[in-house]
């Protein structure tokens, strides 16, 4: 099949890249994060045929940046072991037949938008071979297939939440208004003990500051001492009372309104919160090598989109999420069939540490801490 042009400038970049990425450590670094294995596969247990199905909007023609992973890491294995299966690839387009191709060895399906409650995807997915299928996810359902990759957001969410110390028990939550999965955090928080002592709905038409006033009740403490001093007729000095309630924020919003937030949480509050954040994943930001405006933070990210890690994109618009996801995922077509052993092995990828259990395969981003210098991994 005829490859897009752009991939095979991504191939190179990471060919440089992962060529030099060293032996799996357990002493990780920003630097180490990612590792292509080093085994000797059994090309013979290899699929010889892939099919590989995506969602595509019946309005565009490009390839989505999950299948341009894929293919990418497939051009990688072309060269250095010779592993060259036919690789067909299959849009599922609304209203559309769904049709499966019996005589693949092997079919990848990616459903990394929210196809839940759409009758027609729900369809197409269940009635295609499911032991022969490797099914890539970042929604909770399975839809009866064996092999699940499952890339959730969810068990970022959680590491988050679990590496909140036990002293931080009382949470004030910031939001985002394109996060529709609010009580699964709050529910998610309470079975580790935690408070929930408010919850700030965020709207970028409204000043950072001004929220983080009013949460805080800075204003009201200004209000009392403007009171005051009108009736005794007499400046008051003093500084504003913050409320002592609240041991921590968790910010639920995208890593662009995080580089808001935390700067005016800092500039009103009168101590330093502890502030996690549990990336909304509605933007493809990367993290900077210097996040000053994210000093503090505790969160998690893909490596690949951490701007100190490798390998380094030429291309931006490939440095996403999805674009890691798929890449990793063509990786796991090896580890699964390769003829080796996964008995205690993880697999260092792009989108995280991919883990196998039975037929699961979970990803596990790194925990990060951002410094006043730089990232550090927790």
């Amino acid at each position: 099949m005829n490859y897009p042009k752009k991939i095979l400038i991504i191939y190179i970049t990471l060919l440089s890249a992962c060529t030099s990425i060293p032996k799996y450590d357990e002493n990780k670094t920003l630097d180490t994060l990612i590792q292509k294995p080093a085994f000797n596969y059994k090309i013979n247990s290899l699929p010889k045929s892939i099919a590989v199905y995506f969602h595509q909007d019946n309005e565009t023609t490009n390839l989505p940046d999950e299948v341009r992973g894929f293919l990418a890491n497939s051009f990688f294995y072309n060269s250095n072991i010779a592993f060259t299966p036919k690789i067909s690839l299959y849009p599922l387009k609304e209203e559309e037949e769904c049709n499966e191709s019996k005589e693949q060895d092997l079919i990848i399906i990616f459903n990394l938008s929210q196809w839940t409650n759409n009758n027609f995807f729900e369809k197409c997915i269940s009635s295609l071979n499911k032991t022969k299928s490797i099914y890539v996810t970042i929604n909770q359902e399975d839809f009866g297939h064996k092999n699940v990759f499952n890339a959730s957001k969810a068990v970022d969410s959680i590491a988050v939440i679990q590496a909140m110390p036990n002293e931080i028990r009382r949470i004030a939550i910031v939001n985002g208004k394109n996060n529709p999965d609010l009580q699964g955090y709050v529910d998610l928080l309470q079975s580790n003990e935690k408070e929930i002592v408010e919850i700030i709905e965020f709207d970028q038409q409204i000043s950072s500051q001004d929220i983080f006033s009013q949460v805080l009740l800075a204003n009201r403490s200004k209000e009392r001492k403007r009171k005051l001093s009108r009736r005794i007729s007499k400046n008051i000095q003093g500084r504003a009372r913050i409320r002592d309630d609240i041991d921590a924020f968790i910010f639920i919003v995208s890593l662009e309104e995080a580089r808001n937030l935390k700067p005016a949480l800092d500039y009103i509050a009168e101590k330093d919160f502890s502030v996690y954040l549990l990336n909304d994943w509605t933007s493809n930001s990367i993290l900077e090598t210097l996040d000053k405006d994210l000093e503090g933070i505790v969160t998690t990210g893909f490596p690949i989109m951490i701007s100190s890690n490798i390998p380094k994109i030429e291309a931006s618009d490939y440095r996403t999420r999805e674009f890691a996801i798929g890449y990793d995922a063509y990786e796991i077509v090896l580890l699964k069939f390769g003829g080796i052993s996964l008995r205690g092995f993880s697999y260092d990828g792009l989108s995280g540490k991919i883990e196998f259990t039975n037929n699961k395969i979970i990803r596990k981003a790194p925990l990060l801490k951002i410094t006043g210098v730089g990232t550090d991994l927790l």
